[in-house]
């Protein structure tokens, strides 16, 4: 019985080091305060960062876009935003969600060289973008439950799509051009998890989200792998450490959960080949987790 007692124990300390073995830290210090969104850059990455108090709607003036090179090392990119959130590159320019501001920074110097306000439209809480092409970008807004379409030319354009129905906390953003998809995806109204994975299919009018999946959740970020046949979502699950990746299968809206820890507030992601290059909002970690 002794022998068998052993071997179980055995077996379940390599299932558990198995587990928590998929998770790598990849910042090499803490000098980050609540990172919200990750972007490769040469041979590293942009990261913004909300600053102290993670405040996603204060205009405090104490949010850092930082630099991180592959060893982990942090250095300051650009200072003096508000909280800022989702980003895109376009050319020679890093677009950032700030509060309710669209900012553009050159990927060179840090100076900044684009402001798209928002106000007028009472958002408090733009968050995603992602590039369509190299003159639009779209952004979601969370708070009002809206997304929009953002034309770069001529110092800068808005308007929301003319949806059917709302995206509710509007999130994720990632388009897909050879099907003319839109995919997103909704943290839900905060008090329950509520949010919705889906796609706008912008070849047809009107604009309407089409869910892929009863599932409801948390959910921040969304990118597509690169056969196109699956979407990689993040779900906090609750505002504990309980967040984790989800994989969903475009054509059978099928949903898998990547063997993975636990996270605490798994945010706007990156794909890297076959691994999630994960913020840990909560946590101020960036986490290179294996997608199989």
């Amino acid at each position: 019985m002794k022998h068998y007692i052993t071997k179980a124990l055995l077996l379940l300390a390599g299932a558990v080091y198995t587990q928590t073995s998929q998770a790598q830290q990849l910042n090499s210090s803490k000098f980050m305060k609540t990172p919200e969104s990750i972007i490769p850059f040469q041979q590293g990455y942009f990261i913004t960062d909300l600053g102290a108090g993670g405040d996603p709607s204060a205009k405090d003036g104490n949010g850092v876009i930082w630099k991180m090179d592959k060893k982990g090392q942090g250095t300051v990119f650009a200072t003096g935003l508000d909280a800022p959130k989702g980003t895109a590159i376009v050319g020679h320019t890093l677009y950032v969600a700030d509060v309710d501001k669209v900012k553009g920074f050159d990927v060179s110097t840090g100076k900044q060289i684009f402001t798209l306000d928002f106000s007028a439209t009472g958002t408090l809480l733009l968050n995603d973008l992602t590039k369509k092409d190299e003159h639009t970008l779209f952004v979601s807004a969370s708070d009002i439950n809206k997304i929009f379409t953002i034309h770069l030319d001529a110092g800068g354009s808005y308007e929301a799509l003319k949806l059917q129905s709302d995206v509710r906390g509007a999130n994720g953003l990632t388009y897909d051009a050879t099907s003319g998809r839109l995919y997103a995806c909704g943290f839900g109204s905060l008090k329950t998890q509520d949010g919705l994975i889906g796609y706008i299919d912008l070849k047809k009018q009107p604009d309407t989200f089409i869910p892929l999946s009863e599932r409801k959740g948390f959910y921040d970020g969304i990118e597509m792998t690169a056969n196109k046949k699956q979407l990689v979502i993040s779900d906090w699950v609750s505002f504990e450490k309980k967040g984790i990746l989800l994989l969903l299968d475009i054509a059978s809206g099928k949903i898998t959960t990547v063997k993975a820890p636990l996270m605490n507030g798994p945010a706007d992601f990156t794909l890297s080949g076959n691994t999630a290059i994960v913020p840990a909002f909560l946590d101020a970690d960036i986490l290179r987790i294996p997608l199989n």
